[in-house]
């Protein structure tokens, strides 16, 4: 709060009135900006900082809602391991009983292509990627009424019908280009040509007797999709938008019928039909697999190893890693003026290749995690909420940001704010948590201890689902100058 201090020359009117709050155990946590800061002159206002327990703990699993972003490909991380994404989902004609607007000996076939709305990718984009589209047997349990998260494979490899001769290329610098294959306009779309064999089915072996007829017999017969990478083309996850609700006539996302057909006068004309994602009646799924063994740096230290602590932490996007945090000097500070208390994070530049410029730092957040509730918590006091989810993500450090290290180096770090937290454990003996580093997706915090529901931590969500990797030093990383410490700007009182 700029009510105690707006210049240096005010220190002593300051300090005077925070000895009458401390007096009146009626602790006010400060709100300093960090211009207004005062400088350490080691007299009045010194620093300090405090040592850290760090260690690699777990992983998330995630569910990815229709309307968010999707990712498909394959990645090779030489620091986090690899990747392999796949989306299934069901597209369907858009009205039932459906036809083709002609009798089957009127209709002539053309081609059949699947399209995805792109959005971004993360990878090496150099490098064609390859994609496969299968069908997903009807034996298979994949159905609306259901969610399915990241670790759930709905591809029954022994039944499904690749749907592509091969992987498809995909070059991912020209997914931006106005001009496509197949005579289709628009940009950041990919397409893909399905087999002529499945194209010819949709046209010609069904109709509104049976498979055409409702949503349910279509569904039974055509079970879905599946959209996979190839873990020998490409080295890139593409983001796939699946749902628009802004654009339902004409989605980016569909599969389209190509044909021609005879009109009333006898001439060829050219028509298609598109089937789409269906918000009500169309399952869905991405599935992200994570192999995180040797010889990827990762796996010396996940599964989480016997050591007390680990010198090096790794950050992975939901469905990712996360560590866990300890800072126990903070319950044995003296009562003193927090002006500014930070948990410096600074990223583990990774020498042995470029993996850093493919595979960007991602959004962290710090979570307080109580051990009694086994609940994370928003840090207390340093967490501001509105309109339903976490207000001030930039103020409290979420975001990467970029440094010159001494080797020269490029490399990400990151300041956690925490300073009304320490004030509040310094000055009111207020409880002191563990804390939880992670880079959540669609993630959600509890306000507190004693809350019935949790909070969304941003909307829309902090990161893309998979997206996004950061190796940092620990507590006891063999560089002093590069650990993770607490920093702490006070004035004794």
């Amino acid at each position: 709060m700029n009510l105690f201090i707006a210049k240096k020359k005010y220190l002593l009117v300051f300090l005077t009135f925070s000895v009458i709050v401390f007096a009146c155990t009626k602790i006010i946590t400060t709100d300093i900006g960090g211009g207004l800061i005062p400088p350490i002159d080691g007299v009045i206002t010194k620093d300090t900082t405090l040592d850290v327990l760090t260690k690699n703990s777990g992983q998330d699993t995630v569910i990815v809602p229709l309307s968010d972003d999707h990712i498909v490909g394959y990645t090779d991380d030489p620091v986090f391991g690899k990747t392999m994404a796949a989306i299934n989902i069901q597209l369907k004609p858009q009205f039932f009983p459906f036809t083709f607007g002609a009798g089957k000996d009127s209709l002539f076939y053309d081609s059949v292509v699947l399209q995805l709305d792109y959005k971004g990718f993360t990878g090496d984009s150099t490098v064609p990627l390859g994609l496969h589209v299968k069908t997903i047997d009807p034996e298979q349990y994949f159905s609306p009424d259901s969610t399915f998260n990241n670790t759930v494979d709905i591809y029954n490899t022994s039944s499904g019908t690749e749907l592509t001769s091969g992987a498809t290329p995909i070059d991912i610098r020209r997914l931006g280009d106005s001009i496509h294959p197949f005579m289709d306009s628009g940009i950041n779309l990919v397409r893909i040509k399905l087999s002529d064999t499945y194209g010819r089915k949709l046209l010609y072996d069904y109709d509104t007797s049976d498979v055409y007829n409702n949503d349910t017999a279509y569904s039974l017969k055509e079970h879905g999709l599946q959209i996979s990478g190839d873990a020998s083309m490409g080295n890139a996850l593409l983001r796939i938008g699946l749902f628009d609700q802004t654009n339902t006539v004409n989605p980016r996302t569909k599969m389209i019928v190509y044909y021609r057909f005879t009109d009333t006068s006898g001439k060829l004309d050219t028509a298609s039909r598109i089937y789409v994602v269906n918000p009500y009646t169309s399952a869905h799924s991405n599935y992200i697999k994570r192999d995180r063994t040797a010889p990827a740096k990762v796996a010396t230290y996940f599964p989480a190893n016997p050591d007390e602590q680990d010198a090096e932490l790794f950050i992975q996007t939901n469905p990712g890693l996360y560590g866990t945090i300890q800072i126990p000097g903070i319950a044995g500070l003296p009562n003193m003026i927090i002006h500014r208390a930070e948990l410096l994070i600074e990223q583990i530049p990774d020498e042995s290749s470029s993996s850093d410029t493919y595979f960007a730092a991602p959004n962290l957040f710090l979570a307080a995690y109580s051990s009694d509730s086994m609940r994370r918590l928003s840090v207390p006091n340093d967490i501001q909420f509105a309109y339903g989810s976490i207000s001030n993500l930039g103020s409290f450090g979420v975001a990467p940001l970029a440094k010159t290290n001494s080797d020269g180096k490029i490399v990400k770090y990151y300041n956690f704010d925490i300073s009304r937290y320490v004030q509040g454990v310094v000055t009111r003996k207020e409880k002191s948590f563990s804390f939880v580093l992670y880079a959540p997706y669609n993630g959600y915090v509890f306000p507190n201890e004693t809350s019935y529901y949790e909070v969304a931590i941003s909307s829309p969500s902090l990161n893309p689902v998979g997206l996004g990797r950061v190796r940092v030093a620990g507590g006891n990383y063999s560089d002093p100058t590069r650990r993770m410490r607490l920093h702490i700007i006070y004035s004794k009182i």
